[in-house]
């Protein structure tokens, strides 16, 4: 085999099975976000906030996957089609990370990341496409970081204390999120995944509840968490459906 073929080989990516996932959830942006009790405070720790997300309308507007109406709690939005705000609220202070051009975009599954390391508070923000079931997706670290400390590309030490509650899935006080969501995980106090890596990989199969995990959407049920750590409350009827990425 020529060297040239060995090459191609290995930088092909390798098939994978997908294991089919339960279903989504679907909002429809104008009115529709789950509520949880307890919720989940972050802290100054570490915490990692995962899942597929499919956005049906525009990147123009905000919209939000995991966030509050909590003082001193954690808002995560999208603030144009490449770029992310995380939001203390009440003044608290700001994080942004932002990727190439349209790396946000409509009609795609795409998985999205945001980690704090442990001890060190480095922080990032991964995206990654889904394309097709031949191989694994992978996830492109942020380019760029904003409002923390000891900035390096796309990585940076965020040492706010979210002191609130993340208590919504879907709104934030800007805006709703418009289209579907599905193996959503909200872990604190470990992170998943390491903030200084440059790519990681998107799970094919249906995420597992780990020790700190505070919140696991299947997408199998509207009110379920599977970690059994909230209640959750339907506002403006959320739906489940059959949409997924795999």
């Amino acid at each position: 085999m020529s060297g040239a073929m060995m090459a191609i080989m290995a930088n092909t990516p390798s098939s994978v099975t997908y294991t089919p996932l339960a279903g989504s959830l679907q909002f429809n942006g104008s009115s529709q976000y789950l509520s949880m009790s307890p919720g989940a405070a972050l802290g100054t720790g570490a915490y990692t906030i995962e899942g597929w997300c499919y956005n049906n309308n525009t990147y123009a507007s905000q919209k939000s996957l995991v966030a509050t109406d909590q003082t001193g709690a954690l808002s995560l939005f999208n603030t144009d089609a490449q770029s992310f705000t995380l939001d203390k609220y009440g003044g608290g202070g700001a994080r942004t990370y932002t990727f190439p051009s349209n790396t946000l975009q409509v009609n795609q599954w795409q998985y999205i990341i945001l980690n704090r390391n442990a001890s060190t508070q480095v922080e990032t923000m991964w995206v990654g496409t889904f394309v097709n079931t031949n191989s694994y997706v992978t996830c492109n670290r942020a380019t760029g970081a904003a409002g923390g400390t000891s900035v390096s590309g796309g990585t940076q030490v965020n040492n706010l204390d979210y002191t609130g509650v993340c208590n919504w899935i879907g709104r934030f006080y800007g805006g709703y999120w418009s289209g579907f969501i599905t193996n959503l995980r909200v872990t604190v106090g470990t992170a998943v995944y390491d903030s200084t890596s440059s790519t990681v990989v998107a799970p094919s199969a249906p995420l597992a509840s780990l020790a700190n995990t505070k919140y696991l959407m299947l997408g199998a049920a509207v009110t379920t968490d599977t970690s059994g750590t909230q209640t959750v409350t339907n506002n403006g009827t959320v739906t489940q459906t059959a949409t997924v990425p795999f």
